[in-house]
């Protein structure tokens, strides 16, 4: 089969990036007592007011083979174009004004771009903050991740960010810290200036850090999240879903180990049935800090609840609300529902500016009866597979980054997903998985 062409990207779509390769060239250098940092580029605009300026570019190759298992998709392989621009404004002790503007293109992708590739200039985030030294306050366009991102994550693999529309209010004292939230999920458009918040989703609660003496050195999160959406569909079927998910995480570190766990409830309403669905998630690693490379051996054990009868009238397939997709891996093959997964993984830093991961990732059904899930959020199943077999498969990876120069970083990403049972009796097959990508940050 004869390669398809490598379409170029639209300069439009890219005169941000290249705006953010040039500025900081023009951007002016100010004091570090003016501006926080000796390398900042800010205006000191006077009695202490200030705009500090920044960027990031971002180049990455995605190279499925195939996508989606092969189910009803082919091989794929495209780039990703990300520019981003911000300018942060900060009056006196308490007011900031923050603006990002962002530029997406996509080059190569089978069928077109999807629905988080491509956008014209337009705004990624906008707000207006108000904080002292025990509050803070945020109204407008605002990126949001709670925790360790289980739930709600920026979700930096697909091109564009996630962003919200709304207002976060946070209460903070050292280590505690308590925010309440009403958001919208940002839809993004094709065009320039036009993206909006998606008014059949909407995303509210309360997410609580905190630090109890007695428990140290561990550390808690407790929350409780409301969820509205107009349209989901699972393998139980369609229907509007309204969630509630209540959950706790008990995470820190001490004598070379690290642990973090949790577990969520969720109830509601789907269509005209209920909804009952859980998970509990671990990540538990030590780290020999004395031999070279450091090396931290790590286990990640996940359940991530199922539905055991489509047709009984309660869901109980977990839906992670807006995770981070590259949890398992960077391939983003699978979402954390219906799910249970054993991954024990090796992270070693040969050098201060070198990290790699080795994991391999071993995946069952939690119900027979309930399908595969798939990325991107909101979760898909994958065609066919309700019902199939329990074992879904197994996955090696290995994720490595290099920070080369100080504004600059390379990333290698590579998975190879063994198909089991569960996917090739729905016609599914291995994929090989192949990302660089290339940052450019200041």
């Amino acid at each position: 089969m004869a390669p398809r062409p490598h379409k170029r990207p639209r300069l439009p779509r890219l005169a941000l990036a290249t705006a953010a390769a040039i500025l900081p060239a023009l951007a002016p250098h100010a004091a570090a007592a003016d501006c926080g940092a000796a390398t900042a580029h800010c205006l000191d605009l006077g009695g202490g007011d200030r705009v500090t300026f920044g960027a990031s570019v971002r180049v990455r190759t995605m190279d499925y083979a195939p996508v989606r298992f092969g189910i009803g998709a082919d091989d794929d392989a495209y780039t990703f174009y990300r520019g981003l621009f911000r300018a942060d404004l900060r009056r006196g002790a308490h007011w900031q004004g923050f603006v990002e503007l962002g530029a997406h293109d996509v080059g190569g992708r089978r069928g077109g771009a999807g629905a988080t590739d491509r956008d014209g200039l337009d705004v990624q985030q906008a707000y207006l903050g108000w904080s002292d030294a025990a509050t803070a306050i945020r109204i407008g366009r605002q990126e949001v991740s709670f925790g360790s991102s289980r739930l709600v994550s920026v979700r930096d693999g697909p091109n564009i960010r996630l962003a919200f529309d709304g207002l976060r209010a946070s209460r903070f004292d050292g280590d505690k810290r308590v925010d309440l939230f009403a958001l919208r999920p940002v839809r993004p458009e094709p065009g320039a200036f036009n993206d909006e918040g998606d008014r059949s989703q909407a995303f509210w609660g309360l997410h609580a850090a905190l630090a109890p003496a007695g428990l140290a050195p561990s550390k808690i999160d407790a929350y409780g999240f409301g969820y509205r959406r107009d349209v989901a569909r699972f393998a139980a079927g369609s229907g509007r879903e309204y969630r509630q998910s209540f959950g706790a995480r008990l995470y820190g570190r001490g004598g070379g180990w690290d642990w973090n766990t949790e577990a969520v409830y969720q109830r509601g309403r789907f269509g005209a049935g209920s909804i009952r669905a859980w998970t509990v998630a671990s990540d538990t690693g030590y780290t020999f800090a004395s031999l070279r490379g450091t090396p931290r051996l790590s286990l990640k054990a996940d359940v991530a609840s199922g539905d055991g009868d489509l047709r009984d009238g309660r869901l109980g397939t977990f839906n992670a609300l807006y995770p981070n997709a590259s949890y398992f891996s960077e391939s983003s093959l699978l979402a954390p529902a219906n799910l249970i997964d054993l991954q024990p993984a090796l992270t070693l830093a040969p050098t201060g500016t070198l990290r790699l991961i080795l994991g391999w990732d071993f995946v069952w059904k939690h119900r027979v009866a309930d399908a595969v899930y798939t990325t991107p959020t909101p979760l898909v199943a994958v065609p066919g597979t309700a019902g199939t077999a329990r074992r879904i498969g197994d996955q090696l990876k290995l994720e490595s980054s290099w920070r080369f120069a100080p504004d600059w970083e390379a990333r290698l990403q590579l998975a190879h997903f063994n198909a089991g049972p569960a996917l090739r009796e729905a016609g599914g097959r291995d994929v090989r998985f192949v990302s660089t990508a290339l940052v450019y940050a200041w």
